[in-house]
């Protein structure tokens, strides 16, 4: 670490203590969970106390629980995204006031743009997780992060936030070859001498091992990393084999979202993943009821958020699919999810015929948030139509949302908006939020 990193390791955790300490608390308690220092049942006994604290909070203070009775979490009912949103306020503690607390709004991978809110101490929970994870990377905070994303304007950060928290924003919208070079000469640039890991969509990391099989591994000489984290989609082996190549250093893939957190991450095995017992409670339910599903089947991934005090997600159904697998850690052989389905995703082109990534549209329906499920489809060259499913009784802005697509796909494309009454789902119950109906000739 540089000096200066090394400053703004102690200054984080120097304001941590004089605040009480809570962030080194919650890493504490994972270091606990995932790293072998508890035993299974003493995790298993940490978690049932957990259950029962939450239950009877929820009970008492969220209207949407009021009427439930039991302390056994298995008889709670399973909610989604739409059935949150359509009771919104229900879901809402009344021990929190809706000004004091963190929102949280996901980028919509399902179709479903969502938002919720977050007490302060779930969020240092969130924080304990970024360090915890990232750091089976070999980072420390105050180590520089290059973060590969769509960089839209509620998530854009000055020049100034990058670099006091040493966090670097590459926009990945342009994943053309072109854009390939120039984000490895960013990289290149600010890992010089102090070294950095990086974060990024798997469909991005997969743009890049797409260049490196073209054109080899010589542009990425120079590009100081020590770890790369890939997410939101499936890494697969291919991919994460070039980037392992490319960068010489070692490239996981993470399971986490917007609205709960980090829930997992792989090591042992590629893309299986221990579950983040500390602060979730994980279940697979099978695809057509709220039945647990066998270990080796593929069903729904279900997670009851323990931290989430201000808008309790109990049994909350991900969107994402997987199955349960054991897995031998640390000499302990404990349960994980592979067979991960994950969000299902096709990669578009922009008018000119080059590559961009899917998330850009996603992020783009942020500020969306009458929209119950979109689908964005390509259907020819410069050709797009975006399929939208919104609240009755309201508008989009249609002008304003085929000029923020335009900036995306290009000036000269052609976008059409379809309203739907729903958006289909696939057999293994997901939603296709970005599709490619146009790749049998033109690519």
């Amino acid at each position: 670490m540089t000096l200066l990193e090394v400053l703004r390791n102690q200054f984080f955790w120097g304001i941590d203590y004089l605040k009480g300490g809570y962030v080194r608390r919650a890493y504490n308690l994972l270091d606990n969970c995932e790293s072998g220092k508890w035993t299974e049942s003493e995790i298993t006994e940490y978690q049932k106390k957990q259950l029962v604290f939450l239950l009877q909070h929820a009970k008492t203070t969220v209207p949407y629980y009021m009427e439930q009775k039991s302390f056994d979490i298995n008889k709670w009912p399973v909610v989604s995204k739409f059935i949150i949103k359509e009771n919104q306020d229900k879901f809402f503690s009344t021990k929190y006031k809706k000004e004091d607390l963190i929102v949280m709004s996901t980028s919509g991978s399902t179709g479903t743009p969502f938002r919720c809110y977050q007490n302060i101490e779930k969020k240092r929970h969130v924080n304990a997780e970024v360090l915890y994870y990232n750091g089976q990377t070999g980072y420390k905070i105050g180590r520089r992060i290059i973060y590969l994303r769509s960089v839209v304007q509620e998530i854009a950060k000055s020049a100034i936030s990058q670099f006091a928290q040493n966090i670097y924003l590459l926009n990945c919208t342009d994943l053309s070859e072109a854009g390939i070079e120039t984000k490895l000469k960013f990289i290149k640039k600010y890992t010089k001498g102090c070294g950095a890991m990086m974060m990024g969509y798997s469909s991005t990391l997969d743009a890049f091992r797409k260049y490196f099989d073209k054109y080899g591994f010589d542009k990425a000489k120079g590009c100081n990393l020590y770890g790369v984290v890939g997410g939101s989609t499936m890494l697969y082996d291919n991919t994460r084999n070039t980037i392992e190549k490319a960068f010489n250093c070692k490239c996981f893939s993470r399971y986490a979202n917007e609205e709960n957190g980090f829930l997992g991450q792989d090591g042992v095995k590629n893309n299986v993943f221990f579950m983040n017992r500390a602060n979730y409670y994980v279940e697979v339910l099978k695809l057509d009821s709220d039945v647990p599903a066998e270990i080796g089947e593929i069903g729904r991934i279900v997670v009851t958020d323990l931290y989430n005090y201000a808008m309790p997600m109990l049994r909350y159904d991900t969107g994402d699919v997987g199955a349960w697998e054991k897995i031998e850690c640390n000499g302990t052989e404990r349960m994980a999810i592979g067979n991960f389905g994950g969000r299902v995703v096709d990669m578009i082109f922009n008018c000119n015929g080059e590559t961009i990534s899917p998330h850009s549209i996603s992020t783009a329906m942020w500020k969306y948030q009458n929209v119950e499920q979109y689908q964005f489809a390509q259907i020819g060259k410069g050709i797009y139509e975006i399929r939208l499913n919104i609240v009755s009784s309201t508008k989009i802005d249609e002008e304003e949302l085929k000029s923020s697509l335009k900036v995306i796909v290009g000036d000269g494309s052609t976008i059409m908006i379809k309203y739907v009454n729903e958006i289909p789902v696939l057999a293994s119950g997901k939603r296709r939020y970005v599709v490619n109906e146009y790749t049998n000739e033109l690519f």
